[in-house]
């Protein structure tokens, strides 16, 4: 059965290790020259305050290119890989032959998903690694390890997106039983599940903390000036290094949360000149008196943060890895029971009665 169904993947198999090994010596190539870029001795300098070097040029590129490329690996594995496994049995009526066979349907689809299943989160977790390792020196002073740009394209949650496409695109084939509808759902499932997790789920996996900062003249207050005469103060960059800002807010020195119209009150009593400049037609107030006002604010206000620190960052990982390949495994699951159950037979036209007839269709295809 194994033999079987490495003959019948091997195709799609042969294609992507010639892909992946073509990525794979761009990465190494390039990685190698970006390193002796990003040398010890500048990445030492840049961590004292130096400058830090940039990516220009191909490396440019590679830094935008090589992320979006792992954000679609998972995508196009599930499509590619996971819809047309029931979906194209079905679809051109292949199953009538394998499933009336000495396996049995479950044994058949299960060996089917084991093996073209453990070769795409293997495909997803080396891709996954390619990308981390080139874009480490990189990362180390120039990026937020949190931003969903970042998050999802380092680590190992690739290796959790691939289980769940391709797990998505099985079960929509085996559902659908028509293999480019299956893959344009399997696609779309895939979205909505990556943006659910990104923006509702991803920032409560783990209990954030709150921290309050002081503001200061050039932190922790920003101003905003919507239309003339209309100031307003709002929070400004949080100052916790390698942290996940969640939110932040302005509360008086007792931590009670204030509104925009107490902010509003606040700014006219303490900083009456930044209004009137800001309603002006030269271009608001100067720098200069900005940074006095937020100095005079600095005794009446600071800032509750809250946020997950660095030390989260392997956590959520492995959190969200986790629930993408519990969630595989539970469409896995479902399909395999789906496929497998007992069905009911209908006799085909024709067939002498009392004969077995080996074509009956199963009810899931009916």
């Amino acid at each position: 059965m194994i033999w079987v169904a490495w003959r019948q993947f091997r195709t799609q198999a042969l294609v992507t290790v010639g892909l992946l090994a073509a990525f794979a010596a761009i990465v190494f190539v390039t990685g190698v020259h970006l390193r002796d870029t990003y040398t010890h001795a500048v990445l030492v300098s840049c961590g004292s305050g130096g400058a830090c070097p940039t990516t220009r040029g191909w490396e440019n590129a590679l830094s935008d290119i090589l992320p979006l490329a792992l954000l679609a690996i998972p995508g196009l594995l599930g499509m590619f890989w996971g819809a047309p496994l029931v979906g194209r049995e079905l679809e051109s009526g292949t199953f009538r032959l394998a499933w009336t066979q000495s396996v049995t349907r479950r044994r058949w689809l299960t060996v089917r998903v084991a093996l073209v299943g453990i070769a795409a989160l293997a495909v997803a977790g080396l891709a996954s690694w390619l990308v981390s390792w080139w874009m480490a020196p990189i990362d180390t002073f120039h990026v937020n390890r949190f931003d969903p740009s970042v998050f999802t394209t380092r680590g190992v949650v690739a290796v959790g997106y691939a289980g769940f496409a391709f797990a998505l695109g099985v079960a929509t084939g085996a559902l659908m039983r028509r293999t480019l509808p299956a893959m344009a759902a399997t696609l779309l499932g895939f979205v909505a599940a990556r943006v659910v997790v990104t923006f509702w789920v991803r920032p409560y996996l783990l209990s954030s903390r709150e921290v309050l900062t002081p503001v200061t003249a050039g932190k922790g207050i920003g101003f905003f000036v919507p239309s003339p005469g209309n100031v307003s103060i709002v929070p400004g960059s949080p100052p916790i290094p390698n942290a996940w800002m969640i939110s932040a807010a302005l509360v008086d020195r007792a931590g009670h949360a204030l509104g925009a119209a107490q902010l509003h009150d606040l700014l006219v009593r303490t900083c009456p000149a930044v209004v009137v400049a800001g309603g002006g037609k030269g271009g608001g107030p100067p720098t200069n008196a900005l940074l006095a006002c937020q100095e005079r604010l600095s005794g009446h206000l600071q800032q509750l943060v809250t946020y997950q620190p660095a030390s989260h960052y392997w956590p959520l990982q492995a959190l969200e890895t986790g629930i993408f390949l519990a969630a595989a495994l539970a469409l896995i699951g479902a399909t395999v029971w789906l496929v497998g159950r007992r069905t009911s037979r209908r006799p085909r036209v024709g067939a002498p009665s009392g004969g077995a007839d080996l074509t009956a269709v199963p009810a899931l295809v009916d």
